[in-house]
């Protein structure tokens, strides 16, 4: 009986123990937890500041962003993160880390191999630290620009001429020949000279001589730059072009030096020119973005540009009475009234070329091909880029 009374005993104990030990478990736990909030509570909140949470860029464009990490104490890492939709969760694109600074920037590069479809789930991620909680800020981009290879043309461009803004670019920095769209930058320096438009202006032998010069240019005859001026925009004579930079600067040399020094002053990186007309010529080339800006610029500038490029038809009279009829050959007048007129041209080392102005709600967009193979690809894709106004002008690049 006795041996009975110990083993009850001793198992009673054991379980009280059990139950000491049980209870100081879950107490121990709970507050450690509860230790772990107030921690957690008591950390400062980590801010991300300086990025939107909706962003629309070209995917050719470089896509970049400064933000602020705040509190960046420690160095701490910084995540830029994609979402995976088949693996559904966020995957680390890039890392960086910040400055050990109250508050640290850090310029956020997303790479153009990684948004390459028209929308993405976006988000830079701070982990925590043991004074600041962690931080998320999540961003959609859309990518517009996605399909250019449907233009035949080797490059183009789309400039909002009002906000300065590119929404479309195809090898927009491609160092081609352009043909007669270097007509727009010979009369951009002429509607920045002294120069009046009924000023009149000897036909020299150079200019006579120049081929593709209608209507017919004689030696000694004489235009007014406003009948040079028609018959360049809208014939495109070549010889009218020899005459507007002579009677501008003395010499076509002096005038090209002058287109060079305005090209420069205005950013054209990628424009070098030689002559006045643009004949094929080596060192004599420029690119979409360029042609567009100088298109859009010119048309912004003056009003009697605006005027010239907008008429089907100019009569042009000489001081000795010579007289014709110059019709532009540009057939994006009937298409659309928004359309409001444009600077074709053609050579055989330049294929065909165009550069004009779309009007969409109120804005003017400037719009460049170069190098399409066939007349019927260059208004083709000039078509697809007046679509393409209409369809993305309104969305904020």
């Amino acid at each position: 009986m006795i041996n009975v009374h110990k083993n009850e005993g001793r198992k009673i104990l054991q379980k009280s123990i059990a139950f000491v030990l049980c209870v100081f478990f879950l107490f121990s736990t709970f507050t450690c937890l509860a230790n772990d909030n107030i921690d957690e509570a008591d950390k400062i909140t980590t801010k991300i500041s300086g990025i939107a949470s909706s962003i629309n860029a070209l995917r050719e464009s470089t896509l970049e962003r400064t933000i602020t990490v705040t509190p960046a104490n420690g160095t701490r890492t910084v995540r830029l993160q994609l979402y995976n939709s088949k693996e559904k969760m966020y995957k680390t694109i890039k890392k960086y880390v910040t400055a050990d600074a109250d508050s640290a920037k850090i310029k956020i590069v997303f790479p153009k191999k990684h948004r390459k479809k028209v929308c993405g789930k976006w988000r830079i991620y701070v982990s925590k630290t043991k004074e600041a909680r962690s931080a998320e800020k999540y961003i959609n981009i859309t990518t517009r620009n996605i399909v250019h290879k449907e233009l035949h043309s080797k490059a183009a461009c789309i400039i909002c001429v009002d906000d300065n803004k590119i929404i479309y670019v195809k090898n927009s920095q491609k160092e081609l020949k352009q043909a007669s769209t270097t007509k727009v930058m010979t009369a951009a320096l002429f509607f920045e000279s002294e120069n009046k438009l009924n000023d009149y202006v000897r036909v020299s032998n150079k200019a006579s001589n120049t081929p593709y010069s209608t209507p017919w240019m004689a030696p000694g005859d004489s235009y007014t730059f406003r009948a040079l001026l028609h018959a360049m925009l809208l014939k495109s004579s070549n010889g009218a072009a020899v005459s507007i930079a002579e009677g501008v600067s003395g010499t076509t040399k002096l005038f090209v030096k002058e287109m060079n020094n305005k090209a420069k002053e205005l950013g054209m990186n990628h424009t070098h020119y030689t002559n006045p007309h643009g004949l094929d010529a080596k060192k004599h080339y420029s690119c979409a973005h360029d042609v567009a800006y100088i298109m859009g610029y010119t048309y912004k500038n003056n009003k009697t540009f605006r005027e010239i490029i907008a008429k089907k038809k100019y009569t042009v009279k000489s001081k000795r009475g010579r007289k014709q009829v110059v019709n532009t050959t540009d057939l994006m007048k009937d298409y659309s009234d928004k359309h409001k007129g444009g600077k074709t041209g053609y050579t055989s080392g330049a294929g065909l070329c165009f550069t004009s102005i779309y009007e969409h709600k109120g804005k003017d967009y400037a719009v460049c091909v170069l190098g399409a193979k066939k007349a019927e690809y260059r208004w083709s894709d000039m078509k697809k880029l007046y679509k393409y106004i209409d369809k993305y002008a309104s969305t904020k690049y």
